[in-house]
Parts: structure tokens; sequence; C-alpha cells
């Protein structure tokens, strides 16, 4: 146990004796998150990637209600109706079903250059929805309101009253006839903002059919973004989780450096003639990385919280957040030993930093990862430990989970990164200590 303690202390001195890798472990993180903050910082259309002409599954709640009215009125409004040629019928089974229908034959709206885009999956209630969303089973829901149908008369009463001159409805009551149409989602699933923004296209197409040219949509019917946890988020904010994955990869410069140097200059050797046993190598090593990674982790999340003034959603955010940085030693390490185990120190410095792009990707949050089920609520990406490091900073961050909501992929990562440390223990082994 001395020995261990020894070890440690010695490579913490050669960490923070080191400015290069203070540098990269502590500096170059603070500015690439206040970089990001500047740059998405910003309310925006959260655009992270282009239309990638996939087929969207989306849920659906309706609660629309069909508008009465005598056999003389649908009489005359049916003859604009059949004018406009779209499909369904909406005076009998209300404008509601019939939009769902057009976006479930969305080739019917959209130019006959476009493909089908979209798959319907109906809800009867809020909880069942937000659970798809959250499960990424789906890529959003959209409520249809009760008055749905209303608002789309109003729209169609107006354009009859404008270009014949003559109301089929009374004006006062189908005029302007506001509602909104809601979109929930997880805000920090990209899908989203694709199929949302394809949804709301795909609504002004449908809409633009109604009423004549020069009238807003809006001021018949607008779109209320929300997410599932009733919070609105910035670019920055959703980018968030995956930003603390880059740097909780980069803090593994600092191991992967010293370990890179010792083979180098033969400390090792010099420790195995003096009895140092791999347990107290490993042990050391390990303090040693959970020391800098925590400190890391500390001023990343002063510096969002009190610099960037990020949304705390729970009093104790900070601490969960520390929680899963303390699991994701057990991962950083076994890619710092291999590595140190097949570079020199210089490049052992640098490459967890330059790899550690790539790795941030696998999280989800900056691009769209396929929802592949395994059992129960595992995913084929959950055999990746940063996957699952992303997954529980999501839940902690954008979607204010309890710790019960995250010991799934807690544990996941926990089984994921010990793999990764036993093969990258083996590597170093087999390659640097014998």
């Amino acid at each position: 146990m001395n020995l261990t303690l020894v070890y440690t202390a010695k490579c913490l001195k050669q960490t923070f004796r080191s400015m290069e890798r203070v540098g990269v472990i502590f500096i170059i993180p603070i500015i690439f998150i206040v970089g990001m903050a500047l740059l998405y910082g910003d309310e925006s259309s959260f655009v992270i990637v282009g239309d990638s002409g996939d087929i969207y599954t989306l849920g659906v709640i309706n609660m629309d209600q069909v508008v009465p009215l005598n056999s003389e009125i649908k009489e005359q409004i049916q003859l604009v109706i059949n004018e406009i040629g779209l499909f369904g019928d909406p005076l009998n089974g209300g404008f509601g079903n019939e939009f769902i229908d057009n976006i479930n034959h969305s080739d019917r709206l959209l130019p006959s250059t476009e493909q089908h885009r979209f798959e319907i999956i109906q809800f009867s209630t809020l909880e069942k929805a937000s659970e798809a969303v959250q499960s990424r089973f789906i890529s959003l829901c959209f409520i249809l309101p009760n008055d749905f149908s209303k608002a789309l008369l109003s729209g169609l009463n107006h354009r009859i009253n404008v270009s014949e001159n003559h109301a089929i409805l009374n004006m006062s009551e189908y005029y302007y006839t506001e509602t909104n149409v809601e979109l929930i989602g997880d805000y920090s699933y990209a899908r989203f903002s694709e199929a949302s923004m394809l949804l709301e296209g795909m609504l002004q197409l449908y809409l633009d059919h109604y009423w004549i040219s020069g009238i807003p949509s809006n001021k018949i019917l607008d779109i209320e973004h929300e997410s599932i946890t009733a919070l609105s988020f910035t670019e920055f904010e959703i980018f968030a989780p995956a930003l603390l994955v880059f740097v909780l990869i980069s803090s593994s410069t600092g191991i992967a450096g010293i370990v890179g140097y010792e083979r180098e200059r033969g400390t090792i050797d010099r420790l195995k003639l003096g009895n140092f046993h791999v347990r107290s190598f490993f042990s050391g090593l390990s303090l040693t990385q959970l020391v800098t990674t925590l400190s890391t982790m500390t001023i990343v999340i002063m510096a969002l919280f009190f610099l960037l003034n990020f949304p705390v959603q729970g009093e104790f955010q900070g601490i969960f957040i520390l929680v899963v940085s303390f699991f994701a030693v057990l991962p950083l390490l076994g890619i710092s030993l291999a590595i140190a185990a097949s570079t020199d120190g210089q490049m052992a410095t640098y490459l967890p930093s330059i790899i550690a792009i790539p790795l941030t990707f696998l999280t989800g949050n900056f691009i769209p990862l396929p929802h592949i089920k395994l059992i129960g609520d595992i995913q084929l990406w959950h055999l990746n430990p940063f996957f699952c490091i992303g997954e529980a900073l999501r839940k902690i961050m954008i979607l204010n989970s309890e710790p019960k909501g995250f010991i799934l992929d807690i544990a996941l990562l926990i089984t994921s990164g010990s793999l990764i440390f036993v093969i990258g223990g083996i590597i170093f082994i087999k390659k640097a200590y014998k």
C-alpha cells in the first residue's frame, strides 16, 4: 500500500510539474468548452446534421375533435375541399386524422422527387409517448390539440370569404381561430432536430392547401416546441454531455504521457528490479487517473455553472456528474495503457486528445446513432463505455433524471469500462511491462 501511495505521489508530481500535460489536461478543455459556448450559446434552430433522407418514426397524440356541421354547410365546404384534392375525409373524420394520413403518405404532399419520409405511431397518453422519446424509439411526438379542426376550418372559411366574397361559416366564430401543434422531444438527440424541421415543412405544405397565399400560417396555426422536461436549451447546452466526454478522454493524457516517458527512460524496468509489484503499479496509475479526472471535471463543472451559466436543474447535478466521471476512470485508464504500450512519451501525451474527437461522436449527442435494441433497454451502443458515459450525462444534464434513471447506464459503464481496462492492461503488460 505504501508503494502504491508513493508511486501515486510520484505520478501526480510528474503530471502537475509538466506545463505541457497541465495544458493538455486542464487548460485546453476549458478553452474548448468556453469556445463552444461562444459559438453555440445563443438560441438557434439546432441544426446539427443535414437532412439525411431517412425515414423518421414519429409519435402522435391526436386530441382533435370533429367540428359538428349541418349537412348543407358540409356540402358547400366539401366542394371547396374537393378542389383541393387532399387525401382523407376531414369533415367527417376530422382534419387531425386527415393530416396524419397525409404524413403517413408524405409523398403526396412533397414533390415527386422526394421519397416517403415518415412512419406514424399513435399514443394514447403523454407518459407512453415520453417513454418512447426517451428510449429514442421515436424521433419526436407531436400533439394535435382538440381545436385543430376548428383552426383549419377558420382558415378555409377565410379563404372562401376572400376569394368568393362570402363566408360559409359565421366569421365572428371562425375568423383566425388560433391553436398550437406541440412537438415534444429529446433536445439532445439530433434526429429530433431533423424530424421536427421536416414535420414543420409538411405541416406548412398541408396548410398551404387550405388558405390563400399572403396569410401566414402562424396566424391560424402555430407550432410550439417543448422538451420532455419542459425546458428549452441552446445548442451548447445540448452539446454539453458530449463535450464533457471529450474533456474526460482528454484527461487521460496525463497517465498516457507519464507511462510513455517512463517506458522510454527505462523507469519501469528499474521499478521491477526494486520488487515493485504490477498490482502496485496499476493501483498507483488508477489513483493518479482518478485524481486528475476528478480535478479536471471539477474545474469544468465550475466553469459551466458559474462562468457559462449552464442551467442547473437539480441540487446535486454537479455531484452526479462527478459520480459518472468516477466510473469513467476505468475505460480511460485502459485506453491510456494501450496507448502508452504502443507509442513514445511525446505521442502518448497528445494521442488521447486526438482520439477524443471521434470517440466523442459515439455518444450519439453530436450525430444520431440508430436505435439497435439488444435486451430490454440495453442497446448495442451500450457495449461502448463512452456511449454509456454520454447517456448518463445526458439524463443528468438534459433530462433531469433522478439517480435511478441512469443507474443502468452506470452499471453498463462499469461492465464495458472494466473490459476496456482489462484489454488495455493486458496489452501494456505484454508489450511494455514484461
